[in-house]
């Protein structure tokens, strides 16, 4: 009984259950392991994978964007993904993710590095603090993980800090 009772606790810590069910997500000529309960909806020609809840005062359901080259040619106000700033296709001002009520406001880089995105392949890992902005004063923030391999032009976004998200894009399977 103990012993069920610290492996319960210990699963329930880490977040990681021994076996869990996966399924394969396919794209741009990279496979990943997803746990089965996800769901992948086509957004255009990228993909969106829905990780959680979908709150009707959120801006998007929780998950991340897989987006190729439409979406690195559109990353930044319009123009091509630049290293050094965050995703921000559009050339307007964007609703603040978990609050869309309110806007994003300023992006503050927290970290970035040169990660492994599978087998032979190597991203460009930048995590941004974003603030959102109520009427006069900042309300929220955010983080906003992307993921860049440029030889292959493909783009992770989550603004969910998806658990785990690293470690899967880290065994994805190129073709």
């Amino acid at each position: 009984m103990i012993t069920t009772i610290a492996l319960s606790a210990s699963l329930a810590l880490s977040g990681s259950p021994a076996h869990v069910a996966t399924k394969p997500v396919t794209f741009q000529g990279f496979t990943l392991q997803v746990p089965a309960q996800w769901k992948v909806k086509k957004k255009g020609v990228d993909l969106r994978v829905v990780t959680g809840a979908c709150s009707a005062r959120a801006a998007e359901c929780e998950g991340f964007l897989l987006g190729g080259p439409q979406a690195v040619k559109y990353a930044s106000e319009g123009s091509a993904y630049r290293l050094g700033r965050p995703y921000h296709p559009s050339s307007g001002v964007i609703e603040c993710v978990p609050m869309k009520k309110y806007y994003s406001g300023q992006a503050t880089r927290v970290r970035t590095s040169t990660v492994a995105f599978g087998t032979g392949q190597r991203a460009r890992f930048t995590e941004w603090k974003v603030s959102c902005d109520g009427s006069r004063t900042k309300v929220a923030s955010y983080t906003q993980r992307v993921w860049y391999v440029k030889a292959k032009k493909v783009i992770v976004v989550d603004h969910w800090k998806t658990p785990g998200l690293g470690a899967i894009l880290g065994k994805a399977v190129w073709k």
